[in-house]
C-alpha cells in the first residue's frame, strides 16, 4: 500500500477517484465490492502496476490518499457546475458530528465545489448486534422474508426503531443538525435519510430545522415499503427511493487488510449526473479512517 500515509499520521482520507474510470477492469460491483476494490486500487504500491502508482497522490497537509485526481476533476469540470447533480450518501455506524462534519468537508474539498446538491444520511449505531441477530436467526426462531421462502431475516431487520430505540433517535437527530448546518448555508441543496421505518421518520421531521426531502428504504430488508412510510413520504411531499447498500459499507477485518492498525470512521459515495441527459458521468467514494494512539 502507499506507505508514509501510515506513519505521518493518526487521521487519514482515502478517495477512490472515478470508479467509472476503472469499471471495465473490475466489472460490475455490488457497492461494498466496489468501494473495496476501489480502495485496494487506491492504496496499491506495486511498483509493476507504474500506472496505479502514477495516479495516486498523497496531500500530505491534509492527511490525504487521492487517486486520479485529474481525471475526476475533468469530469466535473467538463459541464458546468448548473449542467451537473451531484449526490452523496454518507454511511455512520458510530455517534459522532465530527466525523459527519468531516464527510462533507472532505466532500466539498475533494470535489472542489462550494456546494453540492443532496446528501443522504445512513446511520446504524448497532449493525455489529444485529449481523449476531441475523447469525442467530438462521439457527433458531426467525421471520421469513416475503422475498425468498427459503431466506430468513430477524423480526427488526426492517424496523430502525426497533433496532436502535429512543437513544438512537436522538443520536440521529444530533447527527442531522450536524447535515443542517450545511444546508442553511446552502452548501447542501437537499438532505435525506436512509432506512428509516415511519416512527423515526416522523421524529426527526418534527425536531428538523430543514427537512428531509429524500427517504431510501432498503428492499433486501422490507420486500415491499411500508404503507404507513409511503403514506407520511407522500403527505410531507418526500422522495422516496429505494437502494441495495448494506448497513456497513465495509467490514473492519477487510479494511485492516488494506490499512493496517487503521479503521473506518466515515464513508461516502458520490454520484455525478449530467442533468439534461440523466448521464452517470463519475462515481466514487471517500473513506475517512484513524489508528488508535495507543
Amino acid at each position: 500500500m502507499i506507505p508514509t500515509i501510515t506513519k505521518n499520521y493518526q487521521n487519514v482520507v482515502i478517495s477512490t477517484g472515478n470508479m467509472l474510470e476503472i469499471s471495465n477492469e473490475l466489472g460490475q460491483r455490488k457497492s461494498n465490492e466496489e468501494l473495496y476494490d476501489g480502495l485496494k486500487v487506491t492504496l496499491h504500491s506495486d511498483p509493476s502496476e507504474e500506472r496505479v502508482v502514477v495516479e495516486v497522490e498523497i496531500d500530505e497537509t491534509h492527511g490525504r490518499v487521492q487517486r486520479a485526481t485529474q481525471e475526476l476533476n475533468s469530469r466535473l469540470t467538463e459541464n458546468g457546475r448548473n449542467e451537473i447533480s451531484i449526490g452523496a450518501k454518507i454511511f455512520l455506524n458510530r455517534n459522532s458530528r465530527e466525523c459527519a462534519q468531516q464527510a462533507v468537508e472532505a466532500l466539498l474539498n475533494i470535489l472542489n465545489v462550494t456546494h453540492v446538491d443532496n446528501v443522504v444520511l445512513a446511520y446504524h449505531p448497532n449493525v455489529n448486534s444485529v449481523a449476531n441477530e441475523t447469525a442467530a436467526a438462521t439457527t433458531s426462531t426467525a421471520v421469513k422474508s416475503p422475498c425468498s421462502e427459503g431466506s430468513t431475516v430477524p423480526s427488526t431487520a426492517s424496523n430502525w426503531s426497533l433496532k436502535n430505540g429512543a437513544q438512537g433517535v436522538a443520536e440521529l437527530k444530533e447527527l442531522y443538525q450536524s447535515l443542517e448546518q450545511y444546508a442553511l448555508k446552502q452548501k447542501i441543496t437537499q438532505l435525506g435519510i436512509a432506512d428509516l421505518d415511519a416512527a423515526a421518520l416522523e421524529e426527526l421531521h418534527k425536531s428538523a430545522q430543514v427537512a428531509p426531502t429524500i427517504a431510501q428504504v432498503n428492499l433486501s430488508t422490507c420486500c415491499v415499503v411500508p404503507p404507513e412510510l409511503q403514506e407520511f413520504c407522500a403527505a410531507h411531499d418526500i422522495q422516496l427511493n429505494t437502494h441495495s447498500d448494506p448497513e456497513q459499507l465495509l467490514q473492519d477485518e477487510q479494511f485492516s487488510g488494506l490499512a493496517p492498525g487503521y479503521t473506518i470512521d466515515w464513508s461516502l459515495r458520490y454520484q455525478v449526473h449530467v442533468r439534461c441527459r440523466g448521464v452517470l458521468t463519475a462515481k466514487g467514494y471517500i473513506v475517512g479512517a484513524s489508528r488508535s494512539s495507543a
